[in-house]
């Protein structure tokens, strides 16, 4: 890895939210630093909005943008309380305890898009993305009248649903993270790690072959929660493999089509940005 020139890339190509990330995770940065550009996307109902998640450009709030705010203030390990309060009364108007909550709202498909996000599945209610969101707030710490009561749903979800899809199982981790490791999350963990290993987009092997999350989505830090599901020859050839993908100009690729070229490139920052800290976490102590 050349990381001068993937600092240069991002300092390049990233919104204000990576280069704050940047700053903090190698320049010294403040936690402030981070939560002010992520507030930044933050609308008056307390949900994320602004393409936040870059392959969907609407200012409007969307479940989308808070589990993608929430996940990047999990990954740098920063607590909010006030901002988690505010986004979990968005969640709570947006979500039905006996449904779920969308991914997206209907009303974005006025906006450019990425074309996977066409798909009508996204408009419909799923639990499955609801548990990510749930574990996420209350990995924040925060108390809330709604939240216990949303923890009680999504985990009777995970005990009684196969989970198929790699990303939903990415985010339900978390909320098995955010609660005591009583020998009843520790059945779950095990429930969606043999998952896992059999769900959509989930890629075991290095380099991965197709778009997907790899053993790093699941433990970007060698003290991850998820980390003990891999052995560490898997995520050594991993390593080697995320190196390996470092292009000439100093950043990472995508795998998918963007609806645009600025997207491409925030994307392209936002992953660049993740594949250096990972890999600098790692080299610290290999």
């Amino acid at each position: 890895m050349d990381f001068e020139k993937a600092a240069n890339f991002i300092w390049e190509n990233g919104r204000l939210l990576e280069r704050r990330l940047f700053e903090y995770f190698f320049r010294g940065g403040s936690k402030d630093g981070v939560l002010t550009a992520i507030k930044a996307y933050q609308n008056e109902d307390s949900g994320f909005g602004h393409a936040l998640e870059p392959d969907l450009r609407t200012p409007e709030s969307q479940p989308l943008y808070v589990e993608f705010g929430l996940r990047t203030l999990y990954e740098a390990r920063i607590r909010d309380p006030e901002l988690a309060l505010k986004v979990c009364d968005y969640v709570a108007r947006a979500a039905d305890l006996n449904e779920g909550i969308a991914t997206i709202t209907a009303s974005s498909s006025r906006y450019p898009r990425a074309a996977h996000w066409n798909n009508p599945t996204s408009e419909q209610a799923s639990f499955d993305r609801l548990t990510g969101l749930v574990g996420l707030l209350n990995w924040q710490g925060i108390q809330h009248p709604w939240l216990d009561q949303a923890i009680g749903a999504c985990l009777n979800h995970i005990r009684s649903t196969e989970y198929e899809d790699a990303h939903t199982i990415l985010t339900a981790f978390c909320l098995l993270e955010s609660l005591p490791q009583t020998d009843e999350i520790t059945t779950l963990f095990s429930k969606l790690t043999d998952e896992l290993y059999q769900a959509r987009f989930f890629c075991p092997e290095a380099p991965p072959q197709s778009y997907g999350l790899t053993p790093l989505d699941f433990a970007p830090f060698p003290d991850s929660y998820c980390r003990k599901i891999f052995p560490d020859a898997m995520i050594h050839d991993h390593l080697m493999a995320l190196d390996a993908e470092q292009e000439e100009d100093g950043g990472w690729p995508i795998a998918w089509e963007p609806p645009g070229e600025m997207a491409r490139l925030e994307w392209r920052a936002y992953r660049t940005l993740k594949s250096i800290i990972t890999l600098e976490a790692y080299r610290k102590t290999a």
